[in-house]
Parts: structure tokens; sequence; C-alpha cells
């Protein structure tokens, strides 16, 4: 049962499951797993998990806006990737970072609506593909990215899932 708004869902795991697989291109059975595995003292609130990203989207900003392009080379640069270009995708990730937690803060309020639940979906869809962006990759270790992604794409099977069930 997921309970957003003043909505009640029933939301069952082989839903959870099947819209995950679906996110993520893994196997039914990996996905089953990973559902598995994700134990209740895991999960977090959708206002703290907003704050969080508000809060984190922007430490990304403030340090984008911290890159002195002119005078300084970061380890991260190459031909590929200018320190201008990866100073607008921080601001870009950042901003999204921030989007996500406001509408992830909304669904923990008394009036989230269905609108606001698919609004979270698109700005989750928006924030795994930043995670694909040049600068985040050289920024964050693999496995940061991963279980980011995978964790992304859990809320987005879980809200896809209880849209789709009755209410």
């Amino acid at each position: 049962t997921l309970v957003i708004g003043g909505m009640v869902f029933s939301v069952s795991k082989a839903d959870i499951v099947k819209n995950f697989s679906n996110d993520t291109g893994l196997s039914q059975e990996e996905s089953q797993q990973y559902v598995e595995n994700v134990k209740k003292d895991d999960l977090v609130p959708f206002d703290k998990l907003g704050s969080d990203l508000v809060s984190d989207g922007q430490s990304v900003l403030s340090e984008a806006t911290n890159l002195d392009c002119v005078n300084y080379s970061y380890k991260w640069e190459s031909v590929a990737l200018t320190c201008p270009e990866g100073k607008s995708q921080l601001i870009m990730f950042g901003n999204d970072e921030i989007a996500l937690g406001k509408a992830y803060i909304t669904l923990a309020s008394k009036s989230a609506s269905k609108d606001d639940m698919s609004s979270v979906i698109s700005l989750i869809d928006r924030n795994n593909a930043d995670l694909k962006l040049e600068i985040v990759i050289n920024v964050l270790d693999p496995k940061t990215l991963d279980e980011t992604r995978k964790t992304n794409s859990y809320n987005k099977a879980l809200l896809k899932s209880a849209l789709e069930s009755k209410e």
C-alpha cells in the first residue's frame, strides 16, 4: 500500500518488478532480486528524499559557480569536455536535482495528485539522463552512479505501479 496525498494505492511487488525491469533493462530475475532486497529501513520518506536532493543540487550549483575556467585547469577537462561545457552540465544537473527534490516534497503533501506523481516520473527520467553527462561520469564513481540510477528507477517503478493500479 502506498499513500500519496489523500490517495491510497494498492501496489504489488510483481508490478514494481515489471516496471523496474522495463526502466533499467535488467532481466525479470535481476529486477526481482533487487526489489526483494529493498528493505523497509532502506525506504526514505519522499519529503526527506526531496530535501536531500534539493540540498545536493544546491551544492552542485555552488561547485559549478565556483569553477574558474580562466585561471585553472581541472582533472576532468579534456578535448571532449571543456571547462565551460562541464560547468554548463553541472548547472543543468544541479537544477534538475533541485526540481526532482521539490517534486518529491510535493508528493509528501496532503494535496499531492496523480499529476504530481507523473511529474516526478518525468523528472526521474531527466535525472537518470543527467547521470550520463560527461561531467557527472567524471566526478561520480561508477558504484554511486549505478546505485543512484537504480534508486531512481525503483521510485519510478513504485509510482508508475501506483498510477497503473486501482486507487
